[in-house]
């Protein structure tokens, strides 16, 4: 693997997130042990995997216009894929990833259209959505001021940081951190060979996998790639901090086709309750809000539609985040996990939704059309890459 100050692969993955950490699963569980390196320019996770709410979609959300589409279908089969390896049957053993709640709820605003309401009880989405009686309300919308439907819909939810955690595991020989800010793509006949390192070293690889989220754009243009294209739907989150606040997992259901809020709840490193808010709160007028607005703006929509909830005291933050994926030409989000190769020897990969990344990463190993080499495998002397931490643990 190594000679001298060259390092030489089957395969370079480059990212660290969820996507690339699967992938390097994939590749270690088809024989590439030690044929294989992924690298990182920060600790694991860091950007959109630890931003993520840690839900694993089943495609509902995505049906709130009261049908189901592309979006919902493409999801379907991801929570079973997530929950053979959360009970250690699947292809990655993720039985030490924490789940933080086992299902997520749909909740209604007052007003809203009945057809809607109806469809998530209908008969289409039997054994996907459930409706929840009002004596077994939970703890958050346990009072006579709520007046909507609930709907309990069999969607995980994870700690992300955990996922990280998991995933990185039976991969972390092969985990490495480096500057990508002082490397260099060594190209030949149009194509990337291999990355040259501030340090001296020069990583070759037969294959490459930009799974780097919003640092594909950067890493298609070092290596003079013009498509695909990359576009950003940024978010602009809400935290909201307080102690004994009551789980809050759910999709709220309006009279839009985007939830107006999705909540999950987290803790902070000092065992604070922590809500994080995203939704078409986050997104659209939510983008070009700063700070102080942003957060006006959902303290107003929660004493409108949650008055019962107590937040005085609470803490208010936000955070924004860049979701990277293919650029499409209505610029709506692709349905599915997206995995194309590049060039001779480049597999350019997305997953678009952290709940595809298995389906990205069976994308990325049909692609590579590789089998793994025979030569001895020798040691990489650079740093390994450290697990990240969530914001709210700033």
């Amino acid at each position: 693997m190594s000679d001298e100050k060259n390092i030489n692969l089957d395969v370079a993955i480059i990212g660290g997130g969820v996507a690339a950490l699967w992938t390097a699963n994939a590749l270690k569980n088809a024989g590439f042990g030690g044929r294989f390196g992924l690298f990182t320019n920060a600790p694991l996770g860091s950007g959109q995997s630890l931003a993520a709410q840690g839900v694993i979609h089943g495609g509902l959300k995505y049906a709130l216009g009261g049908k189901l589409n592309e979006s919902s279908e493409a999801l379907a089969s991801m929570p079973g894929r997530w929950a053979d390896c959360l009970a250690g049957k699947g292809e990655i053993d993720l039985t030490g990833v924490q789940v933080l709640n086992d299902h997520q709820l749909l909740w209604s605003l007052p007003g809203v259209l009945s057809q809607v309401v109806s469809f998530f009880g209908s008969k289409a989405l039997s054994g996907r959505a459930e409706s929840v009686k009002r004596e077994d309300f939970p703890p958050v919308f346990d009072t006579p001021e709520y007046r909507g439907k609930i709907f309990k819909i069999e969607e995980r939810v994870l700690d992300p940081q955990s996922i990280i955690a998991e995933l990185a595991k039976p991969v972390a020989e092969s985990c490495f951190q480096i500057h990508w800010d002082k490397a260099d793509f060594v190209l030949e006949n149009g194509k990337p060979v291999g990355i040259r390192l501030e340090s001296g070293e020069t990583i070759f690889a037969k294959k490459f996998v930009f799974a780097a989220g919003k640092g594909n754009g950067e890493l298609l243009a070092a290596c003079g790639f013009e498509r695909p294209q990359m576009q950003l739907r940024p978010l602009h989150q809400v935290v909201i901090k307080k102690a004994g606040l009551p789980d809050f997992f759910s999709v709220c259901i309006g009279n839009t086709p985007k939830p107006p809020i999705v909540s999950t709840t987290h803790a902070d490193s000092e065992g604070c309750t922590v809500w994080y808010i995203g939704g078409d709160l986050a997104e659209a007028d939510g983008v070009v809000r700063d700070e102080v607005d942003q957060i006006s703006t959902a303290q107003r929509w929660f004493a409108k539609h949650m008055p019962w909830i107590d937040l005085a005291g609470a803490e208010w933050s936000t955070m924004r985040v860049d979701r990277a994926e293919p650029k499409t030409e209505s610029g709506a989000r692709q349905p599915g996990a997206y995995c194309e190769k590049v060039g001779e020897n480049v597999m350019v990969a997305w997953p678009t939704k952290l709940a595809l990344a298995p389906d990205l990463a069976d994308g990325v190993m049909a692609g590579l059309g590789l089998e793994p080499s025979i030569e001895v495998a020798g040691e990489v002397l650079l740093p390994i890459a450290v697990i990240g931490k969530p914001v709210w643990f700033k």
